[in-house]
């Protein structure tokens, strides 16, 4: 039976707000209960996710931060600098512990799966050889070697951090670890290979995690559950992969941009676009704002002085953000009204 201190602690590890507390007490007691018309309406289209709890998480943020610089300023002083990782891999877990998986605090927990899978990860590069991440770099098989290993040791540190403490961001560092690992382990086997066709693997890796994250979405398509967070950060990998390899494949360096080029990445932003509103997840449209941005200002540049279009070009970007903000909604209804009433339409969040 669910009792007075449980709701207390709902409340403070922010599963129920303060009002929504009063409520179910009231309805416990046989009182009348009215919905709160001022209240925020729960919506998929929001693409909600925590973050921040409250500024307390902020606090806790701000103080482990202190501690890891503290941590890597010590051990540099003492001449055991290649201890940090190991240390920091320690600390994490620890506050880990306290900070994630008692008190369910949403940034520090963040701060600390990034902390113990970067630590992870140093520590699997430091079997190589190296003393720092800025090691061998001069060797490119050292280097292919060093970073395979960096990657596979984040990948093992964000799956054993994600097996304790179920931090949705750790089924992204996961990912990025195994990507590391991947084009590493390439550029070991044939460093020319890989050099060249860099963006064909960025595109393969970066299209797989987003297939992975587009998959997860579909199993919450009310983003009701801790899967839409998951998706959310793997959202959040993929974009800039996607978005840079596919651009750089289809029109090449953005510093040999020319009016056909231009406009074909304008038109590859728009279709970045119609991708975002049907799964109404905004990542690719915020990764492809750099390209949209060059592409603006480089149309702009051919008739008008470089100031002004660089003026414009922002004025631009940011009318074209504040709108889609706005219009979201009413865009998604038109675009999924577009498509039969069949599966497709049961994968996506529903138009509100």
């Amino acid at each position: 039976m669910i009792r007075d201190e449980h709701i207390d602690t709902a409340v403070a590890q922010g599963l129920l707000t303060a009002r929504q507390a009063a409520q179910l007490r009231a309805l416990a007691a046989g009182e009348a209960v009215t919905p709160d018309p001022l209240a925020p309406h729960e919506d998929p289209d929001d693409e909600r996710f925590r973050l921040i709890g409250g500024f307390n998480d902020v606090f806790v943020t701000t103080g482990i931060l202190l501690l890891v610089s503290a941590l890597f300023g010590l051990t540099s002083t003492l001449g055991f600098g290649v201890g940090f990782a190991i240390i920091a891999l320690a600390a994490a877990w620890g506050l880990s512990e306290v900070f994630a998986r008692r008190l369910r605090l949403a940034l520090p927990a963040i701060t600390l799966s990034i902390m113990f899978a970067v630590a992870g990860g140093t520590v699997a590069y430091m079997l190589a050889g190296g003393a720092s991440l800025a090691a061998g770099l001069g060797d490119p098989e050292q280097s292919a070697l060093r970073w395979t290993l960096f990657g596979v040791g984040s990948a093992l540190a964000a799956a054993i951090h994600r097996w304790r403490f179920d931090v949705p961001i750790d089924t992204a560092l996961l990912a990025a670890g195994l990507v590391c690992a991947v084009v590493g382990g390439f550029a070991m086997i044939d460093p020319a290979w890989t050099e060249q066709h860099r963006s064909i693997l960025f595109a393969l890796l970066g299209g797989g995690v987003f297939v992975a994250a587009t998959y997860i979405d579909a199993t919450d398509t009310a983003r009701l559950t801790r899967r839409s967070d998951i998706a959310f950060w793997l959202h959040l990998l993929a974009a800039p992969m996607l978005v840079q390899a596919v651009t750089s494949l289809l029109f090449g360096s953005t510093g040999d941009f020319n009016s056909a080029q231009a406009i074909g990445v304008l038109v590859l932003f728009g279709v970045f676009g119609l991708i975002a509103l049907i799964l109404d997840r905004r990542a690719l449209l915020v990764s492809g704002l750099s390209y949209a941005g060059v592409a603006i200002g480089y149309l702009l540049s051919e008739s008008l002085n470089k100031d002004a279009s660089i003026s414009l070009t922002l004025l631009g970007l940011a009318a074209l953000v504040l709108l889609l903000s706005v219009q979201w909604r009413s865009l998604r209804r038109a675009v999924l009204a577009l498509f039969p009433n069949g599966r497709l339409r049961h994968l996506v969040p529903p138009a509100s």
